[in-house]
């Protein structure tokens, strides 16, 4: 069961799967919650304990009640860390997590010992991407998520082939944003993805040894604008998964916790 620690973002939904001394934080991807992670928690507990965390307005987290920024949800998650009395972590995020793994490696690089970062732009939302989502934020407002906007969603999230044959990462995907409180999603949407400023320069600055994972179905980024990042990182390389897009976790949880393992095992004397 989820406990709520408060941060300065609200209270914040988080879950501790206990393992091994050395703790990993795993955070989610834009309109799914903490449960995306939940094919890969079985593996990963057999190395650390997982700390995974909701973020604003999802899962069991308190609905964003201001404009925040990245890093402002960095610095939330070092408050629920404070509260469990860990210092340092492995950071692993999807998506939306990934952004924020960056800006925390940023903000207390003592604290971050190794960053995953799965299907993260680092640059701004643009384009026909960023024209619909804000065309649709004061629609999702008023009236949620009626059937077409979840048919549109969920093809921009997974594969067809996805869709088709898994029932329960649909199950997953829908549930995360279904459960989201309107105007709560709509502050997180406008503070986390259409305001998000480029990351490039911040990722440059990471210090910890670090792996972008980039999935060769997902839109707008793909491994080779991963590795234009990558390429001027001090320590980090791509990885580049097939056949998912947005959702790796559960489209291929596999080849996810098998690239975190094997970046936790090149890293283990930090």
């Amino acid at each position: 069961m989820p406990i709520k620690l408060a941060t300065r973002l609200g209270r914040l939904g988080v879950r501790v799967e206990e393992g091994p001394k050395r703790v990993a934080v795993l955070w989610h991807s834009f309109f799914v919650d903490s449960h995306s992670w939940d094919r890969v928690v079985p593996v990963l507990t057999r190395l650390r304990t997982v700390v995974l965390i909701d973020g604003p307005s999802f899962g069991a987290s308190d609905p964003l009640t201001r404009q925040a920024t990245i890093a402002d949800c960095a610095i939330a998650t070092f408050d629920v860390l404070d509260s469990l009395g860990i210092d340092r972590v492995d950071w692993v995020g999807n998506g939306w997590g990934g952004q924020v793994g960056i800006a925390a490696a940023v903000e207390e690089p003592r604290r971050i010992r190794s960053l995953v970062s799965i299907g993260a732009p680092t640059t701004p939302l643009a384009g026909r991407e960023r024209r619909d989502l804000a065309a649709a934020l004061p629609f999702v407002r008023l009236f949620g998520f009626p059937a077409p906007v979840q048919v549109r969603l969920l093809r921009s999230i997974m594969t067809e082939r996805t869709i088709a044959v898994d029932a329960e990462a649909v199950r997953i995907v829908k549930n995360g944003f279904l459960s989201a409180d309107r105007r709560g999603f709509v502050r997180a949407a406008r503070s986390f993805v259409l305001d998000r400023p480029s990351l490039d320069d911040a990722a440059v600055a990471v210090e910890a040894p670090t792996v972008f994972v980039a999935g060769d179905s997902r839109t707008g980024w793909g491994p080779a604008e991963a590795e234009r990042v990558t390429n001027r990182m001090m320590n980090a390389r791509t990885r580049t998964l097939h056949g998912v897009r947005n959702i790796a976790p559960l489209e291929d949880a596999d080849a996810v916790a098998g690239i975190v393992r094997e970046h936790w095992a090149a890293n283990a004397r930090r």
